[in-house]
């Protein structure tokens, strides 16, 4: 079987092909997703460093306050009229002091437009030494619950400063936090006990105990509209920077002639990604209805399910209000627009493009480029580990994951690069691609319900397989398609003499 003249060296076309996979799957990744907990980690960092700063100009050293990221309220930034850090001072001198935290929860009135959160909380760092006089603290705002941890005694000449925090804020400080403190002249360094008060109950979940916020309790998979839209991002960075890199790698090799203009350059690879126009209507057509004729064979099985289920369209169970927003939303474009475009043009066109110049052989871009393609969904298996908690079970669940992925993966990438070859054009993998994930894999463990018709739905699954086996070579004839001066793999499939670039 004739091939394209060897242009690009072996070796370097398989790096480069898994390289692309590396990129396309690192760049799913490379853009962080700006939820709720990265903006309040951002304004917790700021908190701290205005807080910080605050001491520093009081002259004493303090460590800021660890905030929890679950929550959803940043801490509030102190008021210039407040004791900006929380510090301590006594004008006793003593060798041994501990410091105490309150924390004072003060309930607001309640009112029709806010009833959850009218609720401040003040926290008081006590400076202790070792006397019995009775702690002295200062002045908050009429309290209805306080609460009090590692009660000792103070001097009468002690003094507390108060920092104002709201109540998502201070629920979640930690005991970690460090405070040094001066007491004539010596500093000593102290780690207070922290008291946590009640929360409001539509943030508080008593039964793990520990708070949740609302982007928590979403879990951040690959399903949710903030990755969705990042992961675009990194697509779009990926099939810009992967054609870049093959126009000047197949100028550089020679794979394309330099002697041509620059149009005719441009036209030579475009058509080797499969981006082209077919010269007219009636092979337009075919790119269109004769694949997709070809890979509903395979689901004649599940088609005929759904036709006995009223799931249709046009039939009872079909709603087409709900269909289009699921097409129109996030999730519909990435299943059927975003993911078998881009899926297509880096896994076949690219890849198939780089080895077909290398001097490759059919079977072999056939059958071992689609691992590849099968190998990038691994990821998949990876991420549902990770959501189901590491544990051995999850790592179980992800090895059969990404072994079933792997094979229908694969399969359908020998489909696919197969097409891909016979039609010179990306526009029958990609509406495959699409018509695929509408349907899903085909599924026969629901074939039991159907009573009577089991039979007959057992024999259209076998019927889909052997019509699809049957029809695969004719209905993908490169005639039906192009000719060939318009299809760049013409050569290739129909066993004619490679053309020489000159």
């Amino acid at each position: 079987m004739a091939t394209f003249d060897p242009t690009i060296p072996p070796w370097l076309a398989a790096s480069s092909c898994v390289g692309f996979t590396m990129l396309f799957v690192g760049s799913l990744y490379v853009f962080p997703v700006e939820t709720a907990k990265s903006k309040l980690a951002k304004q917790v960092r700021e908190h701290a460093r205005y807080t910080a700063t605050a001491a520093a100009a009081a002259g004493t050293t303090t460590q800021p306050l660890v905030h929890n990221p679950h929550t959803t309220t940043p801490p509030a930034s102190p008021r210039p009229s407040f004791s900006s850090a929380i510090s301590t001072h006594s004008n006793a001198t003593t060798t041994s002091t501990s410091n105490t935290l309150i924390i004072t929860t003060t309930k607001a009135p309640s009112t029709a437009d806010n009833r959850a959160h009218r609720s401040s909380t003040h926290l008081h760092f006590i400076d202790t030494a070792s006397s019995t006089a009775n702690p002295r603290v200062s002045s908050s705002p009429a309290t209805s619950s306080t609460s009090t941890f590692s009660a000792s005694s103070v001097s009468s000449s002690s003094s507390a400063s108060v920092s104002t925090l709201p109540p998502s804020s201070s629920a979640s400080i930690i005991a970690t936090t460090s405070i040094t403190t001066k007491s004539g002249g010596s500093s000593l360094s102290a780690k207070p006990e922290v008291a946590i008060h009640p929360h409001s109950y539509s943030q508080y979940d008593q039964e793990s105990a520990r708070f949740q916020s609302p982007v928590e309790n979403q879990k951040l998979d690959r399903n949710h509209p903030l990755v969705i839209k990042q992961r675009f991002k990194g697509i779009a960075l990926t099939c810009f920077v992967v054609p870049f890199y093959l126009w000047w790698l197949f100028m550089f090799s020679g794979a394309i002639s330099t002697d041509q203009s620059f149009w005719e350059r441009l036209g030579r690879f475009l058509g080797l990604l499969g981006i082209s126009i077919p010269n007219n209507i009636f092979k337009l057509v075919n790119h269109v209805v004769l694949p997709l004729l070809l890979v509903g064979c395979l689901f004649m099985g599940p088609t005929l399910m759904m036709f006995l289920s009223n799931e249709l369209p046009f039939q009872q169970a079909f709603d087409w209000t709900t269909q289009r927003q699921h097409i129109q939303g996030l999730m519909g474009m990435r299943n059927f627009v975003v993911g078998p475009i881009s899926e297509e043009f880096i896994f076949r066109a690219c890849m198939v493009a780089i080895v077909a110049n290398s001097g490759a052989q059919l079977p072999l871009m056939i059958f071992v480029l689609p691992l590849v393609f099968g190998i990038a969904h691994i990821n998949h298996a990876y991420e549902s580990y990770v959501k189901k908690g590491r544990t051995r079970q999850a790592l179980i669940n992800a090895a059969a994951m990404a072994a079933f992925q792997l094979l229908y993966t694969t399969l359908f990438g020998w489909f696919a690069t197969f097409l891909f070859l016979r039609t010179s054009n990306l526009i029958g993998p990609c509406l495959c691609h699409t018509f695929c994930n509408m349907m899903g894999f085909p599924d026969v463990t629901n074939i039991q319900y159907f009573g009577r018709w089991k039979t007959w739905l057992y024999l259209t699954f076998v019927l889909g397989m052997v019509l699809f086996g049957l029809l695969l070579r004719p209905l993908t004839q490169p005639g039906w398609y192009g000719d060939e001066e318009s299809s760049a793999y013409w050569n290739i499939t129909m066993g004619a003499p490679a053309p020489h670039d000159s």
